[in-house]
């Protein structure tokens, strides 16, 4: 008795060669269990909305301080601590808002906690900076009172107030992030510590710092943090 040799039809070699291919697409009927990608990939629209955010968040103080001073070239703005704080506040809550129009609660909630933290790498070392520095001019001895020991207590106050930064982030966690491996200090990260230089050179009075004009690139540096707060639920 002949055996009839069965040839697959198109569609079941199309299956076949997707399966083989690493698409994994199997379909019952009308049932898809195709896999669909993860939506956490940062669009254009997510990096030009962050973005505006932040740097109209910037401009706001920044302009405040350009009235107060009189000055229209907002390269020859004088910077304290807390015209510092108030820029970097502006930048990440500029990106979170902007940044947030149209999203559900969840993602705003991460991108919140990842301004806090952008928020404390600025706020904790500069506040150790700046208490650093009261206490050596305050100090009568000049071996305490001179411009090398507020710098090299200002470098160790940065290092203290970031690693603490860190750890309240990674404690702060909720059940589901838990789980997840703790957040560590990466290079980009460090780019909100910049100020921190820059605060050592103006707070400290540092005598080159007037020739160098490092605070010019504060409100560049706090855009910068207010972009990643505004792109904080993608990225993790």
């Amino acid at each position: 008795m002949p055996i009839d040799i069965i040839t697959p039809n198109i569609t079941q070699q199309y299956r076949m060669a997707n399966f083989q291919a690493g698409k994994r697409e199997i379909s019952y009927g009308q049932i898809n269990m195709q896999r669909k990608a993860p939506n956490n990939t940062l669009t254009t629209k997510d990096k030009l909305m962050a973005g505006i955010g932040s740097a109209i968040g910037v401009a706001i103080p920044l302009a405040m301080y350009m009235k107060k001073q009189n000055t229209k070239n907002i390269f020859q703005v004088k910077y304290g601590l807390k015209e510092m704080l108030m820029m970097a506040a502006g930048g990440n809550i500029g990106g979170i808002l902007v940044s947030s129009i149209g999203d559900k609660k969840e993602d705003m909630k991460k991108k919140w906690k990842e301004g806090a933290y952008q928020m404390a790498l600025t706020t904790i070392p500069m506040l150790l900076i700046d208490s650093i520095i009261a206490f050596c001019e305050k100090s009568k001895n000049p071996k305490i009172n001179n411009n090398i020991t507020k710098t090299i207590g200002s470098i160790a106050g940065v290092l203290v107030g970031t690693n603490a930064s860190l750890e309240i982030f990674n404690r702060l966690r909720d059940g589901k992030e838990a789980k997840k491996p703790e957040r560590e200090l990466k290079w980009v990260d460090m780019i909100s510590n910049l100020d921190d230089a820059v605060a050592i050179c103006v707070l400290a009075k540092i005598p080159f710092a007037d020739k160098l004009h490092v605070e010019r690139a504060l409100p560049f540096i706090y855009g910068f943090c207010g972009y990643r707060s505004g792109t904080g639920e993608k990225r993790y």
